[in-house]
């Protein structure tokens, strides 16, 4: 199945998309449907043509403006419909693709994900004078505060709350991007799943165990460390300790997904060739070093593709 859907179809999953919205936000219990939502409109992005996704967006925000108040239709529109709907047109555009790296709109959707967060504050702040950093800020205080006995009964009492509120506006960029990926991934694998079930194209090689970063990370992330270095010795008014550390927390986190992704693909074979003594000695490795090794063998694997999976193609 490859034709685009009809408008109608498409106008029967936002109607279900905006219902669901709805409800999630008048039953408190199940606001964790919300996260949810850019997943209907991914679909549509992929399955629809430019026409009916247009067409669609323009009745999502104005069902959400008409039945919800203005704060929540431009959380919802910005944060989940349009970032989902991008994400649908890169995964048509890419499977269309047979060189493409199939893995592309995983990044490109966090990064997508990060600019709508961004925007979301910028149309909050000047349009609403409603700063939602320092909203965030002021409820992790509170947090705080109410923990705070606790915290010292648990011989943390010299651990002074400034600190880890200013920690945490250090690395909001890592917070945003760890969001971001891991919607995406969600977002892409699940789409994959239904298609799969659609019989939309041949995608049987697209599985997590596959998956690999796009270009070459090892080098871009040396190169970044390297740039950062030098700002720091050029003394510019730039926050290049609070740079770096978001850096190392983004670029261990890619390659432990790719780390994570390498070890299933080789625990899978091993099981399936029946030799246990080499996941034993993994549990092992794995017990010693500990969790960084995991992002250390997704970083030597974007190298030297241990997997040889750097071009899928459909076979």
């Amino acid at each position: 199945m490859n034709k685009d859907l009809r408008l109608s179809r498409v106008l029967v999953i936002v109607i279900l998309a905006i219902i669901v919205i709805l409800v999630s936000l008048n039953i408190s219990e199940l606001n964790l449907f919300l996260t949810l939502i850019p997943m209907p409109f991914a679909l549509i992005g992929t399955l629809s043509n430019l026409r009916n996704n247009i067409i669609s967006l323009i009745i999502s925000i104005l069902a959400l403006v008409c039945f919800t108040n203005l704060t929540d239709a431009l959380d919802i529109f910005i944060n989940s419909i349009i970032p989902g709907m991008i994400i649908g047109i890169l995964i048509k555009n890419v499977l269309r693709d047979k060189d493409s790296n199939k893995y592309g709109p995983i990044f490109t959707g966090s990064i997508i994900f990060i600019a709508a967060i961004i925007l979301h504050y910028l149309l909050s702040k000047y349009l609403f004078k409603v700063d939602l950093l320092e909203g965030f800020i002021g409820i992790f205080n509170q947090s705080l505060e109410s923990q705070k006995d606790l915290l010292q009964s648990t011989g943390s009492d010299t651990l002074n709350l400034n600190n880890i509120t200013n920690i945490l506006r250090n690395i909001i960029p890592s917070i945003l991007f760890y969001r971001g990926i891991i919607l995406a991934l969600i977002i892409y694998f699940v789409e994959i799943a239904i298609l799969k079930r659609m019989k939309y194209v041949d995608l049987s090689e697209i599985k997590f165990i596959n998956f690999y970063l796009p270009g070459n990370a090892v080098t871009i992330s040396f190169l970044l460390y390297i740039f950062v270095i030098i700002l720091s010795y050029m003394k510019t008014p730039l926050y290049t300790d609070s740079i770096f550390l978001n850096l190392q927390m983004v670029f261990n986190f890619m390659f432990m997904i790719q780390g994570v992704a390498v070890s299933s693909y080789f625990i899978k074979k091993w099981i399936q060739e029946g030799i246990n003594n080499k996941i034993f000695i993994g549990v092992i490795c794995l017990g010693i070093f500990g969790i960084s090794s995991i992002s250390l063998i997704g970083m030597i694997d974007s190298v030297l593709d241990f997997r040889h999976v750097r071009v899928l193609r459909y076979r």
